[in-house]
């Protein structure tokens, strides 16, 4: 058995094996600049430039008397190379690469993750961590959530006070989404431009694109925080520190939940002021605005909302959302970018049809799939399979694995590829970012690379067990068997009680007892 992740759609194994020493020399007629090698012409390793292959597409041949690349781009012949280290497990020191010939190229464009660093910040390193991840998966898309509710975290220099105040909260809630508690030591972090763009560049040299998203009209709270005047009513509000549930309800926040105001003019254009200098940070083509969950309630007690309506023509508030997503899809487009939006950017008629709609939601969404039968691009990240901040034992590995994006009314040709999400409402450190990640981010890679007919999910469990031993040289935490492929319903029914009602951090506690006790 050839122990690559993600599976190659093409593979022939043959005898023998090649033994590959740091001494070996590298011919290469691409530009590779991460490749350290020695160069030479008498090369153990050839990589020769096939304008005939995709972007991604790549030929790797190891035999007894050397190793063969083709690509026609450094992506290609990166990923090869990444192939190369996975099965010459050069991390672990081994370096004997089995002889075998493989024609390799993604099932989809789009293979990605999202991290939300708005709940929790964690710094530069481990975001560069989290690209070389995503580069050693064949995963070519970090979807970078940077600002919500409780912190914005991007540096916008027209508009200072987003990160004087608006990254800064008094407390956060801890506890679970039906806890009352709250640990009350400010929190803070942004990134500043100098940041993004090390990052930005970091992520470019690994075949890595970044996605901005800056949630507008809903999730916005801290951005008001800092700039009151935006809503409907200013109000001087802190950054919250709840992520929901009763805590609002019981400090009497009734107010909480309030959008921006979409009868301002000021607040369209302090909303295309930021994206400007947001799209001249990030080079991807995509721009992601956010539009979910969006309570409209403070539209309806608006003038100045409802004298827009009136001048519209809007039969209901949905259709001030409309409005703004429209507008900022036009504006995006001006800039060179698609414009994505989560499933509720549908909840009124008339969508410009070039948006990308991110299909998060449990059920299945009428009007996600009325959208595609038009023609609509689908990113697929159904709760699931890819919502990665939940207990394993509510959806484990392999609801990940045999995601399947017809299941939910979604022709795989509409669909632009998939994406595992990281919400961190209840994950505070890097550790357990990394426990929810692996190996769950192993069996997207493979979902997003690997053709359906050739995936099998135990099958990919044998190869998984023959190589999660890379982690401990890697310095990644991850779940165990036992907690990955959770089965028990009495286990499941209570880590699930806790997440929501005592201890989000249970299963990743037990997870570190099974390492205590040589359980791997």
């Amino acid at each position: 058995m050839i122990n690559l992740i993600p599976k190659a759609n093409r593979i022939k194994i043959e005898n023998g094996s090649f033994h590959l020493s740091r001494d070996d020399k590298v011919y290469t007629e691409l530009s590779l600049p991460l490749l350290t090698a020695p160069r030479g012409e008498d090369a153990a390793v050839r990589i020769l430039k096939d304008t005939s292959l995709e972007k991604e597409e790549y030929y790797l041949k190891v035999s007894r008397d050397g190793i063969l690349i083709k690509a026609s781009e450094n992506t290609g012949a990166y990923y090869a190379l990444q192939s190369l280290r996975m099965l010459g497990r050069f991390d672990e020191g081994i370096n004997e690469i089995p002889c075998v010939e493989i024609s390799d190229k993604p099932s989809y464009g789009w293979r990605g993750v999202s991290l939300d660093e708005s709940r929790h910040f964690f710094g530069k390193e481990y975001v560069k961590k989290l690209i070389d991840e995503l580069f050693r998966l064949k995963m070519n898309v970090f979807h970078w959530h940077l600002t919500d509710d409780q912190g914005w975290r991007i540096e916008i220099k027209k508009y200072p006070l987003l990160t004087e105040i608006g990254s800064k909260r008094a407390y956060t809630h801890i506890g679970g989404w039906g806890s009352t508690k709250k640990d009350n030591t400010p929190y803070g972090g942004f990134y500043t431009q100098k940041d993004i763009n090390e990052i930005v560049a970091y992520a470019k040299e690994r075949c890595v694109s970044i996605v901005p998203e800056i949630d507008v009209p809903a999730h916005f709270a801290a951005a008001l925080a800092a700039y009151p005047h935006l809503a409907c009513r200013n109000l001087k509000r802190d950054v919250q520190g709840h992520f929901g549930g009763n805590i609002p309800v019981l400090d009497g926040m009734r107010d909480w939940n309030r959008p921006a105001c979409m009868g301002k003019e000021e607040t369209l254009q302090f909303i295309k002021d930021v994206y400007d200098e947001v799209c001249a940070l990030f080079p991807f083509e995509y721009f992601h605005v956010g539009g979910d969950e969006c309570d409209v309630s403070e539209w309806k007690k608006c003038p100045d909302c409802q004298r827009v309506m009136k001048e519209k023509g809007f039969i209901n508030e949905y259709e001030l959302q409309m409005m703004l997503t429209n507008s900022l899809c036009e504006y995006l487009k001006s800039k060179g970018k698609h414009m994505i939006g989560w499933n509720e950017i549908l909840l009124a008629d008339g969508v410009d049809e070039s948006a990308v709609v991110q299909y998060w939601v449990q059920k299945r969404d009428a009007n996600v799939e009325k959208f595609a039968q038009k023609g609509g691009k689908i990113l697929m990240s159904k709760h699931q399979s890819f919502y990665l901040d939940h207990p394993y034992a509510i959806y484990p590995l392999k609801n990940t694995y045999n995601f399947d994006p017809e299941k939910y009314g979604v022709p795989k040709r509409n669909v632009i590829g998939v994406e595992g999400e990281m919400w961190t409402e209840w994950i505070a450190w890097s550790d357990k970012v990394d426990f929810m990640f692996h190996p769950r981010m192993e069996a997207i890679s493979e979902v997003g690379w690997t053709d359906s007919a050739k995936r099998d999910y135990a099958e990919f469990i044998s190869r998984y067990r023959e190589y999660k031993s890379i982690y401990t040289h890697l310095g990644i935490t991850y779940a165990v068997d036992k907690i990955a492929m959770s089965k028990g319903l009495l286990q499941r029914a209570k880590i699930s009680r806790l997440f929501r009602y005592g201890d989000p951090d249970y299963e990743y506690k037990l997870n570190k007892k099974y390492f205590e006790k040589g359980e791997r």
